[in-house]
Order: C-alpha cells, then sequence, then structure tokens
C-alpha cells in the first residue's frame, strides 16, 4: 500500500517537474526564513537573560521639551553619579554608556601598545 503511494508520487513528479520545482523552491525559502526569523527571536530573546537582579535595574531616559532637542536615551553625564550619591539606598550602582563618541581600541601583537583604530559614531 504506502509503495503504491510512492510509485504514484514519484509518477507524478516526474510528470510534472516544472510545477515541482517550484513546490520545492517555495517549501525551501519558507522553512529557510521562518529558521532565520527563530533564530533572530531566540537571539532577542537572550539579551538580558545573563543580567542579575533584572527587575530591579533601570533605563534613565529623558523627556525633551523639544522632540529635536535630542535623543531620548541620552540623559545628563552626571546623572548617575549625582543619583547614587543624593539616594544611596535607592541606587546601588550606576553605569553610564557613551554611545556617541565611544573610541574604539585595539592592542596590537608585535608591539605590544594600544593604538587608536577607529572612531564610533552613532
Amino acid at each position: 500500500m504506502f509503495r503504491n503511494y510512492i510509485k504514484i508520487a514519484w509518477r507524478n513528479i516526474v510528470k510534472s517537474r516544472f510545477y515541482t520545482a517550484i513546490t520545492v523552491i517555495g517549501l525551501a525559502t519558507g522553512i529557510a526564513f521562518t529558521l532565520i526569523i527563530a533564530a533572530y527571536v531566540w537571539g532577542e530573546l537572550q539579551v538580558n537573560r545573563n543580567l542579575k537582579n533584572v527587575a530591579q535595574q533601570y533605563v534613565i531616559q529623558s523627556k525633551w521639551k523639544n522632540p529635536g532637542e535630542g535623543f531620548e536615551m541620552a540623559t545628563l553625564g552626571p546623572l548617575a553619579k549625582t543619583l547614587k550619591e543624593d539616594y544611596p539606598t535607592l541606587v546601588k550602582n550606576y553605569y553610564r554608556f557613551d554611545g556617541i563618541t565611544s573610541s574604539i581600541y585595539k592592542k596590537t601583537k608585535a608591539s605590544g601598545r594600544v593604538s587608536r583604530s577607529a572612531t564610533a559614531l552613532c
């Protein structure tokens, strides 16, 4: 019984090669895009997985009077340090990231010196 199904399927595949090729290419493309989307979603879900006390960590964002005045993710530089000094029970530790003028350095093996290789401008 199963052998007959395989024979009939093979005959139909050989009989209509063009439509079989279109179907197989479409199926392969669909599976490939599904796997790509799944890999992207998995990577996004793993971003903050290693952080401790995630529920107690916050990002401070600015609300500017004029929308074009600054970035939403940007705050004043000394804000985190001042919050820690003024409210030591509220702020245990802070981290300040400057993504606009961050410099990237590369240590060369031959000389052992650190040389400036690029500047990231976001």
